[in-house]
């Protein structure tokens, strides 16, 4: 029975529409499989053809004109050698969490990724308020690292109470045990709280914090700073602009908002300035992605793979050249579950407070997307460019107190983690709001870029990269954003 609930996944994936097992037998090497197709219109020749390239010979239509029977032929479906990753879906326990509705699984790797996978519409059963339900999915060769869990809720137009609340996913493969936060409904709540969209991808839990994985609501303020190059200023006239939502200067950019739904979100893009010897203004694109991601945090979304995808095709529709990095970030005040999305040398850093009382911890911080020193991953036209399904994304829960740095390499190259930490500290037994926050790091940023003799984070990392000492800052275009939660 197991087996034919297995392959009736894969026949429905096929097929595009939910089945419902209403029985199975085994006969020799054959297996019996019974089932109804609900509720699309059967189209019997398409999808017979489909169902003998996957092995199943159908039979003749049983009495009910939606029932037919299949028989999955065993010699015609030879095993893989594939590695078989145990998957737990655990369905919240708030008022009409669980859903009679089935859903669409799909795990994707660094290499690969998994078949759709129909989960919930087999003889184990719904999903349950307060359930946790458990299946195995079959990885393929080459599946590489588990990087995020893409699931789809099948809407029920019919039937009421159709909105499920999914705590988490949890995958167990090769490398161990990973969770993937979600606490969020799929379709409309049915409890009186926050909606939310059909389909979702729920991205890795941060293991160093998981001494924060339970949700507590937060309220977030924010400002946001970017200033050019000064040699741009001085050459070519160029300033900084900067609106209460988004801001420019030379080839970054940025977008701080947030929805009616509550959704916080913001995001840093730095062009690639080298362009300019093409007569190609990358700064163009930069600003073109943090305004689409801008555009759809403010519609009311929170997944951060598909705003920066969806910002990616927007610039290879409109056929802007260059290249730019992107950072990005939401956090839902609901839940102070913060998502993440990073593809080069800009980043964040988030700070708590020390067991102390008076000084600020860093908590987390970016990976540096590199392909080698001075070569991040980037968003671009050319054909060396990075996907978005390179970006290293991250999923955790920010709590009251903390208080979030995001800028690009200007501020990254320029200021290290323990000068950030003593600066945050001061200003916040000072009182500081977060617009004046941003003024003094960017200040500090400035300055140390400008500074020929300073240690910086660029200096150390060029004298590891050619093996020469190095000394000084990087002068840069600098972005600065500080939000601060509450």
């Amino acid at each position: 029975m197991r087996r034919a609930a297995s392959e009736l996944a894969r026949l429905a994936t096929v097929l595009a529409a939910p089945l419902q097992l209403t029985g199975a037998a085994l006969q020799g090497a054959n297996q019996h499989v019974l089932f109804t197709s609900l509720p699309q219109p059967w189209h019997r020749s398409t999808s017979y053809a489909h169902c003998r390239q996957l092995g199943f010979a159908a039979a003749t239509a049983l009495q009910q004109p939606q029932e037919r029977l299949f028989t999955v032929q065993r010699p015609a479906l030879p095993e893989l050698q594939h590695d078989v990753f145990h998957v737990s879906l655990v369905t919240g326990n708030l008022r009409g969490a669980g859903t009679r509705s089935p859903a669409v699984l799909k795990l994707i790797g660094t290499g690969g990724s998994t078949e759709r996978v129909l989960v919930g519409s087999d003889e184990l059963g719904q999903f349950d308020r307060g359930s946790i339900r458990r299946i195995d999915v079959a990885v393929p060769p080459g599946f590489g690292t588990l990087r995020r869990v893409h699931l789809e809720k099948h809407r029920d137009m019919q039937a009421t109470g159709d909105g499920w609340f999914l705590l988490h996913v949890e995958v167990e493969g090769p490398e161990g045990k990973t969770l993937f936060p979600c606490n969020a409904w799929f379709g409309e709540s049915d409890s009186g709280g926050l909606g939310g969209p059909e389909e979702r991808n729920l991205l890795p839990a941060v293991p160093e914090l998981a001494d924060s994985c339970q949700p507590s609501p937060v309220s977030v303020t924010a400002s946001g700073m970017s200033i050019p190059h000064p040699e741009k200023v001085i050459k070519q006239n160029t300033k900084g602009h900067n609106t209460r939502a988004f801001g420019y200067g030379g080839e970054d950019a940025y977008f701080v908002t947030q929805a009616s739904n509550g959704i916080f979100g913001m995001g840093v893009a730095d062009g690639v300035y080298m362009w300019r010897e093409q007569g190609i203004d990358s700064g163009l694109m930069s600003r073109m992605l943090m305004n689409v991601c801008r555009q759809q945090v403010e519609a009311g979304s929170e997944d951060v793979f598909k705003m920066l995808n969806a910002a990616a095709s927007q610039v290879k529709e409109e056929k802007l050249l260059g290249s730019a990095t992107a950072c990005i970030l939401t956090i839902n005040p609901l839940t102070g579950q913060l998502h993440s999305a990073n593809l080069g040398d800009s980043g964040f850093y988030v700070l708590s407070p020390a067991d102390t009382g008076r000084d600020y911890k860093l908590r987390f911080r970016t990976n540096q997307m590199e392909h080698k020193f001075g070569c991040p991953f980037q968003i671009g036209h050319h054909e060396a460019a990075n996907k978005v399904e390179d970006s290293d994304m991250a999923s955790f829960f920010v709590r009251q107190g903390d208080v979030i740095v995001m800028g690009s390499d200007g501020l990254l190259d320029n200021v290290s983690d323990v000068d950030l930490q003593q600066e945050v500290s001061l200003m916040l037994r000072e009182k500081h709001s977060s617009a004046s926050m941003v003024q003094r790091l960017m200040k500090v940023a400035f300055e140390a870029s400008m500074d020929r003799r300073r240690v910086t984070p660029y200096s150390q990392g060029a004298s590891e990269a050619f093996d020469m000492v190095f000394s000084g800052g990087k002068p840069d275009d600098i972005t600065v954003m500080v939000a601060l939660c509450s």
